[in-house]
């Protein structure tokens, strides 16, 4: 009787091997960019709520100094102007920028429109908006309610009551 001695992998061994290494590299690669898609939409969340934090600190500023007329102008503000440094990845202002213009993972002040706008880098879980286009936009509006006078002679004056980083469309992100 002979006796084989076997040294290595068989053919089908290591196809096998390069199967099972195929496929946990493609399941990496798809959680690596499920990843990397969600923390692009927490960075974008993390700035809007900076800026938003930012604005109540100019209400409160105007506030402080006595200027309540001045609440309202804060409405045609860049948002961007009201950080110490505006983030890494701010282009500017820009007069009526299609999104398609601007590099995909940036933000930009669409002086038209008086919106910010972030253009959508890994969009693969995010909904377009009407127009198509994968990118989140911001307004700063003003918020008006009646005063207390109007209340009392039933009279139809307003005033402004605050103001808010308000989305111009809700977005569908994952």
């Amino acid at each position: 009787m002979m006796s084989r001695r076997t040294h290595g992998f068989t053919l089908i061994e290591f196809l096998v091997v390069i199967i099972i290494i195929s496929t946990l590299g493609a399941v990496l690669l798809d959680r690596m960019f499920f990843y990397q898609e969600a923390a692009e939409k927490a960075a974008m969340e993390q700035i809007a709520g900076t800026l938003r934090s930012a604005l109540h600190l100019q209400i409160a500023d105007r506030l402080l100094k006595g200027k309540t007329s001045d609440i309202a102008a804060l409405g045609q503000d860049n948002p961007m102007d009201w950080l110490a440094e505006p983030p890494a990845n701010y282009l500017g202002e820009r007069f009526g920028s299609q999104a398609g213009a601007v590099p995909k993972g940036n933000w930009y002040f669409d002086l038209k429109d008086k919106q910010l706008v972030y253009v959508v880098a890994r969009g693969t879980h995010f909904a377009p908006d009407k127009q198509g286009l994968k990118v989140v936009r911001y307004q700063v509006r003003l918020v008006y309610g009646r005063t207390a006078q109007a209340n009392l002679n039933f009279a139809d004056k307003t005033e402004v009551n605050g103001v808010i980083l308000a989305l111009v469309e809700p977005y569908r992100w994952f």
